[in-house]
């Protein structure tokens, strides 16, 4: 779509926005046409951050519109279509400043929301030792037809049971991310995926099987009602992982060279990589919402003890993103970042169109953004499939 005709489009929205808020019934159903529209036809930039969600979109878009969140539907729909591409002036540099909606329940936000948890622990194991690094799931049993509020409150209870049993046998810090997956005879597969710093001294064999009863006594279950918890050590007591600080782009990251750092990276990153995967399995517009409403105010990621404090500067990582401007920018922008200069190439659909039709520099962008990129994440996986298709264009 042209940046005119979107202009027009965005200016269009935020009237009929102003109307519907006043209680204007024509202007809520134009409203709600022209951000339907929007959300039901995906760019090319979108489809990389947002994937095959076109359907759980305008779901979305329906149950937002209903509750009178006329401001929210629109910056769900536009999700990512004012992200800008720069260029540094170091070989190979490059980098996504993204505009978002600033949704938990978001494909693209959710992993946004996640950055900044990513920041703080990589800070913390980047400039001191660490202790033991564990990889833990704690589940629970599916209740068929139970509500997914039912399910988080049941966790709520045992959760902090475990917690004072992790404190006590050596954890000093931990991360943990929640995960909201439907499950597929009815009711809601809710667990959490922790990972925990914990002192060396501790017997890995007697943790294993002490956390394992723990949560078992904390969830009021017989020994055989499920099988073991999972647990893995990830590492044992180390330097500090100097690579985890040097990549702060949570959707095109590159792994680290050392094996060690590559296996707690794939630890972290996976129990960061947003809700995408989850939307998938949801097959009704009841569940969708239910979904959307619980993820609106929750929050998916919590840090503990150590890894709460700051270390480093996360002002970037920690603001929402904005969609309320439209893709065009200014014509030169520079933004200077340490000894880095970034040039912007312009907003990322442009540029991938550009590139198709052989524009040199939004080219060499794409060809940067892709080197870079060497992850196994879904977008990551989007994200060659398109510069492929402009290689043989």
């Amino acid at each position: 779509m042209a940046e005119p005709i979107l202009e027009r489009d965005l200016a269009q929205m935020q009237e009929l926005e102003v109307l519907a808020k006043a209680g204007d019934e024509s202007a809520r159903k134009q409203f709600f046409f022209l951000v339907s529209n929007f959300a039901k036809v995906m760019t090319k930039w979108q489809w990389i951050i947002h994937g095959d969600t076109v359907v759980y979109r305008q779901r979305a878009i329906r149950w937002l519109i209903r509750r009178c969140k006329y401001r929210q539907a629109r910056r769900f729909a536009m999700c990512g279509r004012g992200d800008l591409g720069f260029t540094g002036d170091k070989e190979g540099s490059c980098r996504i400043r993204p505009k978002g909606c600033g949704a938990r329940f978001c494909p693209r936000c959710s992993r946004r929301f996640g950055r900044r948890f990513l920041t703080r622990v990589a800070s913390h194991l980047s400039s001191s030792p660490h202790e033991q690094i564990w990889h833990l799931v704690l589940t629970q049993r599916v209740i068929v037809d139970e509500s997914l509020a039912a399910a988080r409150d049941r966790f709520g209870k045992a959760w902090p049971k475990l917690y004072r049993y992790l404190r006590a046998n050596g954890m000093t810090s931990a991360l943990a991310t929640y995960h909201i997956v439907p499950s597929l005879k009815g009711g809601w597969h809710y667990h959490c995926h922790l990972v925990a710093e914990i002192a060396g001294v501790v017997d890995g064999e007697a943790l294993t099987a002490g956390i394992d009863a723990a949560w078992k006594l904390a969830r009021r279950c017989d020994s055989g009602d499920r099988a073991p918890m999972f647990t893995r050590l990830v590492c044992g007591p180390g330097a500090a992982f100097v690579g985890l600080a040097n990549d702060r782009q949570m959707e095109f990251w590159s792994e680290s060279k050392d094996a060690v750092e590559v296996l707690l990276q794939y630890v972290m990153r996976d129990v960061l990589q947003g809700v995408e995967k989850w939307i998938g399995k949801l097959e009704t517009d009841e569940q969708c919402e239910e979904f959307a409403a619980a993820l609106a105010g929750a929050k998916l990621h919590r840090l503990y003890g150590v890894w709460r404090t700051r270390l480093v500067d996360e002002s970037e990582a920690e603001t929402a993103p904005s969609a309320d401007s439209a893709t065009v920018a200014k014509p030169v922008v520079k933004e200077r970042e340490g000894e880095t200069v970034w040039s912007l190439v312009g907003a990322m659909d442009e540029v991938l169109w550009k590139a198709k039709k052989g524009d040199v520099n939004a080219l060499e962008f794409i060809l940067r953004l892709q080197s870079r990129t060497s992850n196994r994440g879904a977008v990551a996986y989007r994200l060659l499939a398109t510069v492929r298709e402009i290689a043989g264009a």
